[in-house]
């Protein structure tokens, strides 16, 4: 493995690392950060999504609940992703930040119709399952890790099943998604580390 591409995989990991600890803080924003968005909004209205629900069971406290709604408007936006990400002279050394700054997240919710908040929310929980399972070699382009390297959290996420972070409901509704969510997310995993 080359030196640059370690530090990738240790950047990874760190990433990593900082977004468990963002998931299992207290979930109160900080005094600067907006606080998060009614469950009902314009955007999921207009899609017919229902509005995600908080799960409460499996070690979810705080989690968005997967719908199958939330799910089909989240492969949406994912497909918007990759068509933004193949954009002429944008290049692919980056994937889209969704966020109300700069034009592509706006762009990748309204195409999910969902706000952006949601769409941030959804991102989050199935990111975090397809990295795992990426990881582990189930989908995606091929990744590694270097468990002797791996601190134990990430050692323990490997060797676990990572729909048993999610509630029965929710991991039921990603496994049926999968068709129409993991080939997007390859993609665009495919695209932003093919310069490493």
């Amino acid at each position: 493995m080359t030196t640059r591409r370690m530090g990738i995989v240790a950047g990874l990991v760190v990433l990593l690392a900082i977004a468990i600890a963002l998931a299992t803080c207290s979930g109160k924003p900080a005094a600067d950060e907006p606080s998060p968005a009614p469950p009902a909004t314009a955007g999921a209205e207009a899609s017919g999504s229902a509005a995600p629900a908080v799960g409460d069971d499996a070690g979810t406290q705080g989690a968005i609940e997967l719908t199958p709604a939330l799910l089909q408007a989240y492969a949406k936006g994912l497909r918007k992703e990759v068509e933004i990400i193949r954009r002429p002279g944008r290049g692919t050394h980056y994937g889209v930040k969704v966020s109300k700054f700069g034009e592509e997240g706006p762009e990748v919710a309204a195409a999910a119709g969902l706000s952006i908040e949601e769409y941030q929310a959804v991102q989050e929980v199935v990111g975090r399952i397809f990295t795992t399972l990426n990881f582990q070699g189930k989908i995606g382009p091929p990744r590694s890790i270097d468990l002797a390297e791996a601190d134990p959290v990430w050692k323990a996420r490997l060797e676990g099943d990572p729909f048993d972070e999610l509630s029965p409901s929710s991991a039921r509704a990603l496994r049926d998604h999968m068709d129409v969510l993991v080939p997007p997310w390859s993609e665009i995993v495919g695209m932003t580390a093919q310069n490493d």
